[in-house]
Formats: C-alpha cells, structure tokens, sequence
C-alpha cells in the first residue's frame, strides 16, 4: 500500500473536449491479442513463462482452457469478458505455479516506477501509474511464479510478493459533467487457485480511503481463468473535490483486495463516465408460474415489468413473500389487493405479509416524502421516496416533509459550514439540518468557515439577474471587496449566515431624482448615479423631479441657499 500520495504541479494545456476516459494499459486481450493466431503474428510460446517446457504440441498449437476448449469463446478480438486465460501447460487446471505469462511491452513497462502507459479521451494525463501490472501474471502474495524464484526481472520483478497491484489516476480536464458518477471499469482474469475479492479500495486527493465492491468471478466447473469484466461506481466529488472552485484536476488511487489471490491477471483498468457494464441487482417479477426474485439489470427488470431494488442489491430469497396491501388513492380512499411484497412497495402500500385483504383493515396510509440517508459501508448519501417512521428510525436519515419528492437517486457531496464555524464534509441534505451553508463538489479546505477569520453574511445584487443574493465570506473587508459583478454588497456581521431567518439580503427601492428625470433604485444606487431627493418606498409617479438649472445645492428648491452658495464663491472663473 502506498503511503504518500504525490501529485503533479506541471502546467499542461488542457483538452478541448469534454471527459470522456483514462485508461491505464491498453485494450490487447492481455498481450495474447485474439487468442486464436499464437505464433503467427501473435505472441508465441513460452508466452515469457518460466515453464518454457511447453511448446503448445500438446494442445495441437492452439491456446485453449482447462476444458480444452478455445480461449476466445465468442471469436472476436481482442481477449475479453467472457473468454478465458490460456492453460499453457496443459494441465487438468490453470495452475500459478506454471500458468504464469509476462506479455507486457515498452509501452506498460515505460515512465513512472509502476509503469507509465496511459490512455486518454478528453483528458491531459499528469502522473499516472500502474501499467507495469497488466499483461502479467500478478502475483502479490509472493506465492506466484514458482515462489517468486523465476519472477520477471529487475526493475519490474514488485509484481511478485510486493502487495497488491495499485493503479493511480493523476490527470487534468478542461469539461466534465459532475451531476453523473464516474466508474472504474476493468478486465481481468483469474486462474483458480483462491477465488478473487469483490472488494476495491480507492484512496482521494485528501487522503480518504473508501472500500467498495466490483463484480466477482463465477468459479462454477469449466470458469477456471475466467476473464471478468467488472465496474465500481465513484462518486464525482471523490475524483475532483474542488470542481465547484474552478480546480479541473483528478485524482484517485485504486487497489484490488485480493490478499490470498496468488494470481490474477490485469488487462486495463480505467476511469470513465460510463460503466463497462450495465449493473446487476435484485428484480422482482411475475410471470405465469407466480412471483419470483432474481439479480439482472435495471433495463432488463423494466422489460419484464418488475421493481429493481437497486444496483448491487442482492436477492436474499428466490421467491417474494405474497400478502395483502393496502395502497393509497388520489381521492383518499384506501384500497387493498393481494401481491407481492416487493410489488406494493413500488405502489407505496402498506403491506400484511401471508394475509388476504379480507383479514386487513385498510386505514389510510402514512404519508411520504423525500428522504436522504448514507448508504451503510458506504461514501455514498442515497435519496428515496419513504416514510418519516422509516427514513428516521430504520436509515437514520433527514426526512424532507410529507408530499415531498426525490430530485434524483443521490444527494450532493461538499463543504458545509456550520454556525460555529467548523466545516464538515457532508451530503446537502444532512447539512441543511443543520443550518449549515452548503458548497456542492468543495472541500473543507476550499470555503470560508469559521477557521479562516470571522465570516459572515455578504448581500449583493446579481448583475446578470439582478436578483438579490447571499454569499459566505471570511470578513467584511472581502466583502466589500468582491468583483464587480457582485454590485453593492453589504456586510451583514461577524458570524451571520444565510441561512439566518432574519437576513433576507432584500433592500427597498424608491424614486430617485436624476438630472430631472426619475427612476426606481436602491439608494446606493441613487448615489453612485448622482441622483437627488431619493425616497425610499415611494413611486416615481408620486415624485416631481424638476429640471432646476439655480438648484445649486441639489435639493429640489431654487432658495436663499443657492444664492449663499453663489456669493460664497463670486470670483473670477479660470
């Protein structure tokens, strides 16, 4: 496990084009290509194993699996989900102590220690690592190629017995779209010797350090050195924290659990706005035969008309528990039918399991709304329509008010400012408990607590909306120094928020005079335009602003004070 994490300060020019991916290797079926040519055009036995015994006479030539069937099991190229590493001693398994290959090229052993070859789609890479992993047999327990005895020379023999592969993003973009996750996709392959982790350990620019899970390999009879592709979802703030500050840099450090994995081989690994593959989770449905449970895709659940649990939920039974449910009307009458569990929780019912509707009395429902929640194990704050007994009690979660509905299925990540000052990273909706003052995508390292000085509350008007607006700020010297486009700004105190009851940032207009004419404005405006006779909350149709050419001193009225002003100052013009 790495223990520092070191980011680029170079200047790199920034694409043109929005973010698309960073990969790290190369799409080239782990170095065998297509699996179908070896040694005609393609790589040749020994494949870099130290079994070099093996010239592929006992498998006719050809690269075939434990079975004894080809490798590339749908015949498109190159290698990947769904086919399989090669049995290269043609043994009755895939073995680590045999099986090992080393097909990596300049391009995966060149740059930074662990192997520079990088990808990039709408990205500028800055120092990234982790090629020198792929297209090789990986061994971290130290138990691989023969002990690590005959493992691939110095300066990448750190495959074998030193820890788990780590693949590091560090590159820069000029777009991107933070309402959407990212996701690490990866192919990779493994001989059966233990059975790979579904855990993936992924570190942030500030050190965070969350686990979560990725697909895991089907070691049914005949999957021996199944090639697997498999997804994490990351949320967009763990990759750039500070995209709200104007910060286009991203960052995150991965890691494969598998400490009893003596083997596992790595295609690529990348970082991309779209999945390698659609995500499975529980579906409940009926056919003809009844109900039934089963993990498939959300697309695929819709097709058959079910109710998808979620991505990643699992299926704890194979049928669904069938009762009475009781469901709510527009009219406010309560009807009740008999179904599934799962079937009257999408209708929001309320549900008697193992009951007909004639032993339930059916009352009105409990309302619903919105409520925001931290899924368990997890970085990740969910949103969902519930209960407020359910979300307070059972998720422990920020219930939004009766009627209310879920503006996605997740709540934002940020900065959020507390009246005492303290900063905390949260999601939206628990800091709006607690009163704080929220900043989407930013960390507490980019806004101005109670730790950077005295903040308060600084009202302004939007030149562009010309709407009254609140911003944070450490003191009242910023606050009056803001950009232009924030126009008159007014400190409203150490300490205050915007989120305060009595701070509304809503200043009166009123008719000011100016050079004859009148116009409705606030009076900081009435002044910085030269105006006269400002009245606050009266109507330009109530106020005569005449035209005064003897009006000296401006105030409406030609008098004995304009006179006194002239002799004041009889002279002699220049």
């Amino acid at each position: 496990m790495l223990t520092t994490l070191a980011l680029s300060m170079a200047v790199h020019a920034a694409p043109a084009q929005a973010f698309n991916y960073i990969r790290i290797g190369d799409v080239d079926g782990f170095g065998y290509v297509t699996g179908t040519t070896p040694c005609a055009g393609e790589p040749c036995w020994p494949f870099n194993s130290w079994n070099s015994s093996n010239n592929g006479s006992c498998s006719s030539f050809q690269l075939v699996n434990t079975l004894g069937d080809p490798v590339n099991v749908d015949g498109l190229d190159p290698l990947g989900g769904g086919d399989y590493l090669p049995n290269l001693d043609c043994s009755p398994q895939t073995r680590y102590d045999s099986d090992e290959f080393d097909l990596r090229t300049g391009f995966e052993l060149g740059g930074p220690p662990y192997g520079g070859g990088t990808q990039v789609d709408g990205a500028v890479n800055l120092n990234s690592s982790g090629s020198g992993w792929t297209d090789v047999a990986v061994s971290g327990t130290g138990l691989g190629w023969f002990d690590c005895v005959v493992a691939p020379a110095p300066p990448h023999d750190y495959i074998c017995g030193q820890g788990q592969a780590i693949f590091i993003f560090d590159f820069e973009v000029s777009s991107a779209n933070p309402t959407q996750p990212l996701y690490v996709n990866v192919i990779f392959g493994d001989y059966d010797v233990d059975s790979a982790s579904d855990l993936l350990r992924y570190t942030t620019s500030s050190g965070s350090v969350i686990d979560t899970t990725i697909a895991t390999q089907d070691n049914s009879a005949g999957d021996d050195g199944l090639i697997q592709e498999a997804t994490a979802v990351i949320p967009f703030a763990d990759v750039f924290p500070n995209w709200g500050g104007g910060d286009k840099s991203g960052f995150l450090m991965v890691e494969f659990l598998m400490p009893d994995e003596p083997f596992v081989a790595f295609d690529y690994v990348e970082l991309s706005i779209a999945p390698l593959i659609e995500p499975e989770g529980c579906c409940c449905y009926q056919d003809e035969l009844g109900w039934h449970y089963l993990e498939m895709t959300e697309t695929k659940c819709q097709n058959v008309g079910g109710s998808y649990a979620g991505d990643g939920v699992p299926c704890e039974d194979a049928t669904p528990v069938v009762g009475a449910c009781c469901i709510g009307q527009a009219d406010g009458t309560v009807i009740c039918i008999e179904t599934a569990e799962c079937d009257c929780d999408a209708q929001s019912g309320l549900f008697y399991p193992n009951a007909s509707c004639s032993q339930v009395p059916c009352q009105e429902p409990d309302p619903v709304g919105c409520c925001c929640f931290m899924k368990p194990g997890s970085s990740y704050w969910l949103l969902s329509v519930m209960t407020q007994l359910d979300c307070v009690n059972v998720y422990g979660g920020y219930y939004a008010g009766d009627g209310t509905e879920c503006e996605g299925d997740t709540s934002p990540i940020g900065a959020c400012c507390l009246k005492d000052g303290v900063c905390i990273q949260t999601a939206e909706c628990e800091c709006d408990f607690q009163g704080g003052d929220f900043y989407p995508g930013l960390s507490c390292n980019d806004v101005p607590c109670g730790n950077n000085g005295e903040p308060g509350a600084c009202c302004y008007i939007d030149v562009e909306t010309g709407c009254y607006e609140c911003v944070m700020t450490p003191n009242e010297e910023e606050c009056l120094g803001l950009p232009k486009q924030y126009q008159f700004p007014s400190w409203q105190g150490a300490n205050t928020s915007c989120t305060d009851s009595d701070i509304t940032c809503c200043r009166p207009l009123g008719a000011c005079c100016i050079d004859g004419d009148c116009a409705m404005m606030i009076a900081e405006a009435c002044e910085q335009a030269g105006g006269t006779s400002w009245n606050g909350a009266t109507l330009c149709a109530d106020v005569s602003c005449p035209d005064c050419t003897g009006d000296v001193n401006g105030d409406g009225t030609v008098n004995i004070l304009d006179l006194l002003l002239v002799i004041g100052n009889w002279a002699g013009c220049p």
